[in-house]
């Protein structure tokens, strides 16, 4: 895989699911207080799978790219196995020991999106060396969490 840089720069640049969409199901908006990035999401919903995800928003380099990388693997999955995979990238984020996503736990197989995405994904682990921007990779995996609890509470 590129080096880590070039695959982020390569989605800050050219944002992978970037938009609003129309009649969405739910979304949700969530903002960065400590440095003023922020990003809506849409979502479609089919039965309990996220059929579909866009995002607008303003962001730094992290933040844009961290939105752009979670939209383009994560849609497609159930809301369960979405919550767990949003819990397990969270974890590994503020770990600071861990460079590399930790092997899924018992009972989730190689079909998770971060496992199909591995390399993808490990990409955002860049930020570990500037914990001052841990934050603004989170973000969008914080506004995606935030959003299925408000679809769990409907």
């Amino acid at each position: 895989m590129e080096n880590r840089t070039s695959v982020l720069i390569d989605h800050y640049r050219s944002p992978r699911c970037k938009g609003i969409i129309p009649n969405a199901d739910h979304q949700c908006e969530v903002h960065n207080r400590k440095c003023g990035d922020r990003l809506s999401f849409t979502v479609r919903v089919e039965g309990n799978t996220l059929s579909d995800i866009r995002f607008e928003g303003v962001g730094c380099f992290y933040c844009i790219a961290s939105a752009s990388i979670l939209c383009s693997t994560l849609s497609g999955r159930t809301l369960s196995a979405l919550r767990e995979d949003v819990a397990r990238f969270r974890a590994w984020l503020v770990n600071p020991e861990s460079d590399a996503l930790p092997d899924p736990p018992a009972g989730v197989g190689p079909s998770s999106a971060l496992d199909r995405n591995r390399d993808l994904i490990s990409t955002l682990g860049e930020v570990k060396a500037y914990p001052m921007r841990i934050d603004c990779v989170d973000l969008a995996w914080k506004g995606v969490k935030d959003m299925l609890n408000d679809i769990d509470a409907r």
